[in-house]
């Protein structure tokens, strides 16, 4: 019988992760306990993108970031504004930039806040200004430490991640039937709620640091693996190494 898969992170339309698993032979079940949702009101957003060609350098830390920060450049700016330096927290934000002809810069291995705040190009920010597109309570890190290094930092929140507590409670049910959990995000795992004692703990789970690692252990699963990165080649090198 087939190993169970089961993967909650939000639907995506063309999912180059799923695809590899589903080449494996593995069953792969999709419960995405969370969807994400463009802010589409909004004044603020439309007063940065408005004044984008003032920033020296803007950061994209997702791909649903990119996707839509492009969007909003298209509306607001025909001619791409020049004189602003990208970046991509990981190589997967870079292609969707590169793909609407904005080459940014990304680091290698790693692909997190701490890895892209390793780039020579942000140690020394004094006097400029760093536009962050990312959603709703993100994290702090990139924006403390580029403020620490002189920067004039703005966020620019872009969509909101919102919980669906049915599917949330659908994939718990599903969890101690699977062989492997995939979560690619603490936010994820914390939907699912603590694991202690239950069938769940046993699962292998796989994540995308080390970080996320950590918090997998405070909520009680016990087979951890951690992959070196969350693009789809490396989470499917780690589900391999799970089972």
């Amino acid at each position: 019988m087939a190993q169970r898969i089961l993967v909650i992170r939000p639907s995506r339309q063309a999912d180059q992760f799923i695809a590899l698993l589903e080449q494996t032979g593995v069953q792969v079940c999709q419960t995405p306990v969370m969807s994400i949702e463009p802010i589409v009101d909004g004044q603020s957003i439309k007063n940065l993108i408005l004044e984008v060609d003032n920033f020296d350098k803007a950061i994209c830390v997702s791909g649903n970031a990119a996707e839509l920060t492009i969007e909003w450049l298209d509306r607001y700016w025909p001619m791409q504004p020049v004189g602003i330096e990208f970046f991509a927290v990981g190589q997967q934000t870079a292609q969707i930039l590169a793909a609407a002809d904005i080459a940014a810069l990304s680091p290698s291995g790693r692909q997190n806040s701490e890895a892209l705040l390793g780039l020579a190009e942000l140690q020394d920010l004094s006097g400029q200004r760093v536009i962050i597109f990312r959603g709703q309570g993100g994290r702090e890190i990139l924006g403390d430490t580029l403020v620490k290094r002189g920067a004039r930092v703005d966020y620019c929140e872009l969509y909101k991640r919102v919980i669906n507590p049915e599917q949330a409670l659908l994939a718990r049910q599903q969890l101690s039937q699977s062989d492997c959990l995939v979560a690619h995000s603490g936010e994820l795992l914390v939907a699912l709620g603590d694991q202690f004692g239950e069938l769940g703990a046993e699962t292998a789970v796989v994540v995308p640091s080390e970080r996320v690692a950590e918090i997998a252990r405070e909520l009680g699963y016990r087979n951890i693996v951690s992959a070196e990165n969350a693009l789809p080649e490396s989470m499917l090198a780690a589900v391999q190494k799970a089972l």
